[in-house]
């Protein structure tokens, strides 16, 4: 198997403070690998490592193939970084600015193909802002142009840190579509951090979470979830009557419940959710109690976050 990052009891200390404590880890070549953790938890200073940033205190840190320690100058050109924050030059246009940042791209690699300027500005919607001062873009549009600047020279290894921070719902639904597009090209990956645990489980196809400067999980969004070995709940809101809890605490798979006076609600922890949601409408129905409605909840990844963090 071929791995685009390998990173091998990596620490990080500034003074007495140890920001990342031993992580090893490796990310596969293609698709998207997701980091998640609180903040403080050490992600920026294992990102800055990776990148070349900063100083790796102790271990190794391998991109491509290459000694991040010694070849440093040989992997940054097959890099795209896009930070949450940049500080462009305001005064330049859209234009001005990705041509000039292309030029430095091509001058590091030496690499004119990859995607046009104008596809990357037309997929992210920005194709009408070229002549536009980047003091006049709003910010979610400067996140947006940030990500076009990090595509520029074809890069082997993108870096996306919390891509869709400033955006507003479409946007960042626009956005998403973008990051699935880059991800059918088996030769490039994409490596995100996000507080999105929606945006997380759409599109990654591996996490790792990290908590106090550890790795404390990893895996697809999946097999995090089920790693859990939790529990489905149903809510039922009925329209009158009191259901009789005998009958529910009997039924195959249910493991706990509750009922709430105020509001006539049903809450059920259960194994099997189809069985449960089956026999429980079959026993209102004979007790001539209306369901008005029901929710199913599964486990999802913010339930795997919020455990694995401790975080309420």
């Amino acid at each position: 198997m071929i791995y685009s990052l390998e990173i091998n009891d990596v620490r990080k200390r500034y003074g007495d403070f140890e920001a990342v404590k031993g992580m090893s880890f490796r990310v596969r070549k293609g698709g998207c690998f997701g980091i998640l953790g609180p903040n403080g938890a050490g992600k920026t200073s294992l990102l800055a490592m990776i990148e070349g940033l900063t100083s790796i205190t102790s271990g190794s840190i391998s991109v491509l193939g290459m000694d991040v320690a010694t070849q440093i100058r040989k992997i940054q050109p097959r890099m795209g970084v896009q930070l949450q924050q940049n500080n462009y030059f305001r005064f330049l246009t859209v234009a001005q600015l990705l041509k000039f940042y292309q030029e430095l791209r091509v001058a590091g690699n030496g690499k004119r193909n990859g995607k046009p300027v104008a596809w990357l500005l037309d997929r992210l919607g920005l194709s009408d802002k070229l002549n536009f001062k980047v003091e006049q873009l709003s910010g979610g549009q400067k996140q947006r142009l940030s990500i076009a600047v990090a595509l520029l020279g074809d890069p082997d290894v993108i870096f996306l840190d919390e891509p869709t921070s400033a955006l507003d719902p479409h946007s960042r639904l626009y956005t998403w579509e973008f990051i699935e597009q880059l991800k059918q090209d088996p030769d490039k990956t994409v490596v995100l951090t996000t507080h999105y645990m929606e945006e997380a489980e759409r599109l990654c196809d591996e996490i790792m979470i990290m908590n106090d400067g550890k790795l404390i999980a990893q895996g697809s969004p999946s097999e995090l979830v089920q790693s859990m070995q939790a529990h489905h709940s149903i809510q039922f809101r009925f329209a009158k009557g009191r259901f009789k809890l005998e009958f529910v605490k009997d039924m195959v798979g249910v493991i706990d419940l509750q009922w709430d006076d105020k509001t006539d609600c049903l809450r059920v922890q259960t194994r099997e959710v189809a069985d449960t949601l089956r026999e429980i409408l079959a026993v209102s129905e004979n007790q001539s109690i209306d369901v008005i409605n029901f929710d199913v909840n599964r486990p999802n990844l913010e339930d795997v976050f919020l455990s694995h963090t401790g975080k309420d």
